[in-house]
């Protein structure tokens, strides 16, 4: 047996050579926060390992290095397991269930193109790889939502695509780009425009189509067929609605195409969050559970997946901020100032409210939904909410402990969360931190990579 971090290689006779399948483990514990990666080789001619239904694992058996089988298997830690829950299926519980196909299914093509040696794979083709993985996953996941797989190769070209668009300007505009793959045009196009080459060929494409106020609908085969505009999003989604564009205050998080994706069926969104993340050239899962990991440490309520979905929003731009759920508002006095405390705004005398206090009489966060939390958080300070969902503080300025050996932002999610039930802090790169009890429990998003 041979280990390394989150990814360990085992067998019953002995431990081949295997630089494709290391990499594959890397790339598939990358993708899953939490989990762990066991590759299990066995002589090809063995009869294949029986699948056991045990809750948090899930497995797969392809091709391995000459003369081997290999048997991918990964399993969530105990603590993310238990949130799962066999009579709801979940993004998470379906994203565990496709992980060691498509890594099984990515090794299979890079043994058919890449000769087997011993020696460790280079970036380019580590880099290849993690979006092959990529690739599978999402094919996997479209085939089992319109129950017909995409186009051989479509989604592979797609993130290529999107990954060129990364970091380009056209026009002195940074690109965006928004696009969904579903089966939802019956009609034959009158013009056979292929995407993405033909869009890829057309420069100012991906300002048409920026994922802010148009997506580019692309069908099964690859076909790009028309545009779907915000204001104009019940042409194809009959009876669905769509923020107005005006109230869409994070339009980089992809909030349009995770829109589109839920009405439209398709590739990209689940629960309103995105399915793979690339950054930094790795690919990672959003935390799933994150939405189920605080409604367990809250004790349930509408502010869990509130707060997810602020999270993520906000873990798409450079500001970061600091978000936190208390059982009674009572809980911040002291730690945060009645001046920034919005559910305090009425029981202050008016002629001696401060300009702070006064301002938040201005402020429409009686119904509090995502987009108003995102803009409210990425304020300096922190933004409270209790377990209903209900704004308690904005721009909150946390009386903390000494920050000379951490940041001040983390000082305060520190503090903070001595006394609320749960503390997220997103910083600048997008790592979403949660802290409980003083200290910080685990980092979702954010991983130092090797190169």
């Amino acid at each position: 047996m041979s280990s390394k971090g989150a990814w360990q290689r085992t067998s019953d006779v002995d431990v081949p050579d295997d630089p494709i399948g290391e990499a594959v483990a890397v790339a598939l514990a990358d993708v899953l926060a939490g989990a762990s990666v066991e590759l299990l080789y066995a002589p090809a001619s063995s009869p294949a390992p029986l699948r056991q239904a045990e809750p948090g694992v899930a497995m797969a058996t392809g091709p391995g290095p000459p003369g081997w089988q290999t048997t991918v298997i990964v399993r969530l830690n105990d603590r993310v397991a238990r949130l799962l829950d066999s009579d709801h299926p979940t993004s998470l519980a379906e994203l565990l269930a496709r992980l060691p196909q498509a890594g099984v299914a990515a090794a299979a093509r890079f043994r058919h193109h890449v000769e087997e040696r011993s020696q460790r794979l280079n970036a380019p083709l580590r880099r290849a790889l993690r979006d092959t993985v990529a690739g599978e996953l999402l094919a996997g996941h479209l085939a089992s939502r319109v129950g017909t797989p995409p186009r051989a190769g479509l989604i592979d070209e797609t993130i290529q695509f999107l990954i060129e668009l990364s970091g380009s300007r056209v026009e002195s505009h940074e690109l965006t780009h928004g696009v969904v793959v579903a089966d939802v045009l019956v009609d034959e196009p009158r013009l056979a425009f292929r995407y993405p080459g033909d869009i890829r060929a057309a420069k100012r494409a991906p300002l048409l189509f920026d994922g802010q106020r148009a997506v580019l609908v692309v069908d099964l085969q690859g076909r790009a067929r028309t545009e779907l505009q915000r204001h104009r999003f019940q042409r194809l989604a009959r009876g669905a609605r769509v923020e107005e564009e005006g109230n869409d205050d994070a339009p980089e998080s992809g909030s349009l195409v995770a829109e589109a994706t839920a009405a439209l069926g398709g590739l990209g969104f689940a629960d309103g969050v995105p399915l793979l993340v690339r950054s930094a050239e790795h690919w990672t899962a959003f935390p799933l559970e994150l939405t189920a990991s605080i409604e367990h440490m809250i004790g349930g309520g509408p502010a869990a997946a509130l707060l997810a979905r602020a999270a993520f929003m906000i873990s798409a731009q450079p500001g970061g901020a600091i978000l936190a759920v208390v059982e009674n508002p009572a809980d911040v006095d002291g730690t945060v100032s009645p001046k920034d405390r919005y559910d305090l705004r009425d029981d202050i005398d008016p002629t001696a409210m401060r300009p702070e206090t006064r301002l938040h009489h201005l402020i429409d966060a009686q119904e509090l939904d995502e987009h108003t939390l995102v803009r409210l958080a990425t304020l300096d300070g922190a933004t409270v909410l209790d377990r209903t969902g209900s704004l308690i503080a904005y721009g909150a300025i946390v009386n903390s402990s000494d920050s000379e050996h951490e940041g001040a932002r983390t000082a305060a999610a520190r503090t903070l969360s001595e006394t609320a039930l749960v503390v997220l802090k997103v910083s600048v790169d997008g790592d979403i931190t949660i802290f409980r009890k003083g200290r910080a429990l685990t980092t979702l998003l954010g991983r130092a990579h090797d190169a």
